[in-house]
């Protein structure tokens, strides 16, 4: 048994710092299960679910990623963070269209959020590129 299972099972931000912990060590799946316990406990948590996104993100589950990107917007719809990953993810599935907008509202919250201002002129590109 592990320690958090022991000592902190109930507490939904034991496992969300759990989940961050093996989302750093690259432990994805593991992660995954750390974010649903914390959600299991605390629903309204958009920082797990928002987490949850990037990993599924990550283990290249991007349709799983968006919807739990969209949790995290349902419940905190100013999470510029969870508007920019959720365009990362719709674009890895080449839903550029979807991702332009998702950065647009990222930008929209936090206009100097640069990163979300790069991704933007990237998909844009692409989705001028291919009208033509």
């Amino acid at each position: 048994m592990d320690v958090i299972d022991e000592i902190k099972s109930n507490d939904h931000k034991a496992w969300y710092n759990r989940g961050i912990s093996q989302s750093r060590q690259g432990k994805y799946d593991d992660a995954v299960k750390s974010y649903d316990n914390a959600i299991k406990i605390k629903p309204d948590y958009y920082e797990a679910w928002s987490n949850r996104g990037k990993v599924l993100s990550k283990l290249g589950k991007h349709r799983s990623s968006v919807k739990s990107y969209d949790k995290a917007i349902e419940i905190k719809p100013d999470d510029y963070l969870s508007w920019a990953g959720r365009g990362n993810s719709l674009n890895k599935f080449e839903k550029f269209d979807g991702a332009v907008a998702s950065y647009d509202k990222a930008i929209e919250i936090k206009p100097d959020y640069y990163e979300a201002w790069y991704n933007r002129g990237i998909m844009r590109r692409g989705v001028t590129e291919e009208k033509y």
